[in-house]
């Protein structure tokens, strides 16, 4: 299965502000103690932007090997993983025990138990949250079971279509499914009666309520690979239609009591496509003129800051306390610091040398 080397700045500017949305917004509790009142920005959720982003590449990926064989087999799908998972399971397990050592040594909070086991199958929160160790993990599992299911049921479709259906229409259907059940199984249990906490729990960190963000992506992929001329001619005004429906949404719709059936539905959806209408336009932006490239630089070492802010996060907050404005200042620039460093030396030397053997076919 061909896969681009050259990189897109428009994607990597994407990732960048995905990444630093996310330390951002948990490495602010460093500052909380002598800044109570940070201001709050009106910002999308990162790991939002990384679903639809993932779901993008890789629908654009698979969806022009499946039009250049013109059918989809199990061998296309082995690749397909194949690929996916030296891209991803490699540094998950190297961090769900890097997890397991801090805690049991007590450098980090978490609890050591037998449900542990359902994180090597990315079952700790398919249909029920889990809130004791490894606790970013939530989003790499529900892309696991996207990698995973996606080109299943897309082969499943393709095998009992009718013969006169293209491999087009099989691919939109199979797009559609995963746009919808999310959706369906949402507002099926929207009627349980939860606080704001147990909303973060139960509906946005789930497998199975949150697969049609990723879908949104493949949803762009779709309309770039079939439909490039509307994907490039309107990339402004999907832009400002994009920006204008997520900032609507972020500013008007997150107050709980007034909108919580709405933040269990259809908000998910609503910041999905949002998200995607943005894809054209930042798709577009192909070379990064910036000497040194630092966007590029912060997009590649990105998978290993998210695995590696909040065990650091953690560890900076338990042992090194702070008590004024320098010193909190002092530990922030810490924070930072070590995580660019350390997320270097991972990529450099266990997350590239893996993905490189994903050249040999």
């Amino acid at each position: 299965m061909k896969e681009t080397t050259n990189r897109i700045f428009g994607l990597d500017l994407i990732r960048c502000f995905a990444i630093i949305i996310v330390v951002r917004n948990h490495s602010s509790t460093l500052l909380a103690n002598v800044f109570p009142n940070l201001p709050r920005l009106l910002l999308p959720d990162g790991v939002d932007l990384f679903f639809v982003l993932s779901g993008f590449l890789i629908g654009s990926i698979l969806m022009q090997t499946l039009e250049d064989k013109k059918t989809i087999n199990l061998s296309i799908i082995s690749s397909f993983l194949k690929r996916r998972w030296l891209r991803t399971l490699p540094n998950y397990f190297l961090f769900l025990l890097i997890n397991v050592i801090l805690i049991h040594y007590g450098l980090i909070k978490g609890e050591l138990n037998k449900y542990i086991l359902t994180f090597l199958v990315f079952f700790q929160n398919f249909y029920k949250p889990y809130d004791f160790l490894f606790w970013e993990s939530w989003s790499l599992a529900i892309e696991e079971w996207f990698y995973l299911t996606f080109p299943l049921i897309l082969f499943l479709f393709y095998t009992i279509k009718p013969y006169s259906v293209s491999l087009k229409k099989i691919l939109f259907v199979t797009i559609l499914f995963f746009l919808l059940f999310p959706l369906i199984y949402r507002f099926f249990h929207s009627h349980t009666s939860i606080n704001d906490v147990y909303w973060d729990l139960y509906f946005r960190k789930l497998v199975l309520t949150r697969l049609d963000c990723i879908g949104f992506g493949l949803l762009g992929a779709f309309v770039k690979q079939y439909y490039s001329s509307y994907w490039s001619k309107y990339k402004y005004h999907f832009f400002i239609v994009g920006i204008s429906l997520l900032y609507w949404t972020l500013n008007t719709c997150t107050d709980y009591p007034h909108f919580g059936s709405f933040l269990k539905t259809i908000y998910f959806s609503i910041i999905g496509f949002s998200i995607l209408l943005v894809f054209p336009l930042f798709e577009s932006l192909k070379k990064e003129k910036i000497p040194l490239k630092p966007f590029a630089f912060i997009s590649k070492i990105s998978f290993s800051m998210y695995l590696i802010h909040m065990p650091l996060l953690q560890i900076l907050s338990n042992h090194f306390s702070h008590s004024n404005k320098i010193e909190a200042f002092f530990l922030y620039s810490i924070f930072w610091i070590s995580l660019l460093l350390l997320s270097f030396l991972v990529y450099t030397f266990f997350e590239k040398p893996i993905m490189n053997l994903r050249r040999i076919d």
